[in-house]
């Protein structure tokens, strides 16, 4: 039973790190059609939240216990957080740069893990991880040039807030159900980056009608589907497996970039898809690997745990 839940958990991660690696290519599509940063993650967490709400109603779990009220909001603000500095170091830095910095954050997430939530790091597990830092590196490439020490600093200052992330909602939304602590979260994230758009008066709804096509597939399978799906897998694996997990997402990224928008992949990326794929298999080999004290408990009403 055990090992089917830890199978689930892995199907659940891969599903959102699908739906996550297609951020960049709605993201250029959003773009061309003229629709800024600060109104896409407006509209894209606005939605979203509008859309998750009418399912937290009908499962009457709209309220929530005062004790988890601050939990939610550092959440949520670590991920606005971790989200506004990525956008600020590709101001200064190549992307792929700034991207390779990002995907440092699994190592990140399991030395807090190990340290603050009493997971084991074994063998299998830390040979995973270097897989998984590695195909990154192949995957996205690391560029220099262009590059200075603020945009690098910023991208390892995202990867460190996001590791915040993922480790902080492990252990806070602690007898809520994913739905519930999900749309909670991108509530909060909805109304920090509305009131920045509109503060710095940058929310503009004069782009071109293709846009709302665009921002309706970003809401629903970027951010709705891959925020519940993350959430529910962290559940099951625990944190840092999951972000391990989750670096398939510059891999999906990089494939549906070369079909959608006719970019070269190319003999390093395949092998650095190869080894994340791999790392992604180690993760799947004995129960026994699964952490000494779970990070989160996996009730039956899908309520997080430790």
């Amino acid at each position: 039973m055990e090992r089917r839940g830890q199978a689930i958990g892995i199907g659940l991660v891969v599903l959102s790190a699908i739906g996550y690696a297609g951020t960049p290519t709605l993201a250029a599509l959003a773009y061309e059609a003229g629709i800024n940063v600060p109104t896409t993650l407006t509209l894209r967490f606005g939605a979203a939240a509008l859309l998750a709400w009418p399912f937290l109603l009908l499962r009457r779990e709209a309220g929530l216990p005062r004790s988890h009220l601050g939990g939610l909001a550092l959440a949520g603000a670590l991920f606005v957080a971790n989200t506004s500095t990525f956008f600020l170091a590709i101001r200064y830095a190549p992307a792929s740069t700034v991207a390779a910095i990002f995907y440092s954050y699994p190592a990140i997430v399991t030395l807090l893990a190990v340290l603050w939530l009493g997971e084991r790091l074994t063998l299998v597990r830390a040979i995973a991880l270097a897989l998984a830092m590695i195909g990154c590196l192949l995957t996205l490439g690391f560029d220099f040039e262009g590059a200075d020490g603020r945009g690098m600093l910023l991208a390892f200052a995202s990867a460190c807030l996001y590791a915040g992330y993922i480790v902080v909602s492990s252990r806070v939304v602690r007898g809520l159900s994913v739905v519930r602590a999900s749309t909670w979260i991108m509530s909060g994230m909805a109304l920090m980056f509305a009131a920045f758009a509109l503060l710095s008066g940058s929310l503009d709804l004069s782009f071109q009608p293709r846009g709302w096509l665009v921002l309706a597939t970003m809401v629903v399978a970027s951010t709705v589907v891959a925020v519940l799906a993350f959430l529910a897998g962290v559940m099951r694996l625990g944190p840092a497996r999951a972000s391990i997990i989750a670096t398939l997402e510059p891999v999906m990224a990089v494939a549906l970039a070369a079909v959608v928008l006719r970019e070269d992949i190319g003999l390093m990326r395949a092998l650095g898809g190869l080894a994340i794929l791999t790392a992604v298999v180690l993760l799947r080999l004995p129960v026994a690997d699964a952490p000494a004290r779970p990070a989160l408990d996996a009730t039956g009403d899908g309520g997080h745990g430790s």
